[in-house]
């Protein structure tokens, strides 16, 4: 089963289990902390915005008070449901744009969290080809991934003997958005720092001052190979 169709009738719990894990829930707050700092980089109150694989609405919620018209689409009416209660302004249609959407329209800039990273090669270039289609020349997709295989605390992690299914590379990625006409103008990594699996879990740790000051340490793009995290600003060509 591929990784969208895992995620249909996920829509009630998908918040919930995000903020339920410390680690999960401190990247999601990084991710929106960076995004609030980068789309006034490459966005206006006039651009027209769409969220790839908006899920309930999360990127699309910080996303949208910046920009002007906002289209969300997702392939779960369950997670649509939730996107649509939190985002009462924003256009949501239950579309795969790999296989249509043409409808849509054409957008300045474009968004895809916590997808690249879970889903299957094959999926991953058809998902880009279509933001390719739907990305004016010179407008910009931000996207980031969450599942770095090289990321330091996954490596210590396959030392110990843990089994590991993260295949995206940083350089991997790269590769990818350029193959579909994207050229990586920024990246943005997240938690560098978060090496060992209990600081990771330390809920009151990733809440505290401690955490912000190390951020703010290993938020230099140097760090991006060996994150966990990383935010990817990529302008159409």
């Amino acid at each position: 089963m591929q990784y969208r169709e895992t995620h249909l009738e996920k829509g009630a719990s998908y918040d919930a289990t995000i903020s339920g894990q410390p680690f999960d829930n401190y990247m999601a707050q990084l991710e929106a902390a960076y995004l609030k700092e980068i789309v006034p980089t490459v966005a206006d109150a006039k651009s027209r915005y769409l969220d790839f694989a908006c899920g309930t609405g999360r990127i699309t919620a910080t996303v949208s008070r910046m920009v002007g018209p906002a289209v969300g689409v997702d392939v779960s009416e369950s997670m649509l449901s939730a996107a649509r209660e939190k985002c009462p302004g924003v256009q949501f249609v239950c579309t795969d744009i790999t296989r249509g959407g043409d409808e849509l329209g054409a957008f300045d800039v474009a968004t895809s969290f916590r997808f690249f990273g879970n889903t299957e090669q094959d999926v991953r270039r058809a998902v880009l080809g279509a933001l390719a289609r739907r990305v004016r020349k010179g407008g910009h997709l931000i996207v980031n991934n969450h599942r770095n295989p090289r990321a330091l605390g996954t490596l210590l992690q396959r030392v110990a003997g843990q089994p590991i299914d993260q295949d995206l590379t940083m350089p991997k990625f790269r590769r990818l958005l350029r193959d579909e006409g994207f050229e990586v103008i920024r990246v943005q990594p997240i938690g560098a720092w978060l090496v060992l699996a209990r600081t990771r879990a330390d809920a009151a740790l990733l809440a505290g001052p401690r955490a912000a000051a190390m951020e703010r340490r290993f938020r230099h793009a140097s760090w991006a190979p060996v994150a966990p995290d990383c935010i990817l600003v990529a302008r159409r060509v």
